[in-house]
């Protein structure tokens, strides 16, 4: 693998991790208690999994 491309997987391992770890969300509710639910859209949802996916191969323990 070449240096632009392990630094691709690299960059959205990271990114992957980020959006995991601080709870990344992209959509608010009105609870209507002054509060907002967040939440992930399908559509968001998806594309953390695409990636996800497509991330397997270069996994190493």
């Amino acid at each position: 693998m070449d240096e632009q491309v392990k630094n691709l997987v690299a960059s959205t391992k990271d990114l992957m991790n980020y959006i995991d770890s601080a709870r990344v969300f992209d959509k608010l509710a009105d609870a209507g208690c002054g509060l907002y639910d967040e939440y992930r859209s399908d559509k968001f949802e998806e594309l953390i999994n695409r990636v996800k996916e497509a991330l397997q191969p270069f996994q190493t323990d």
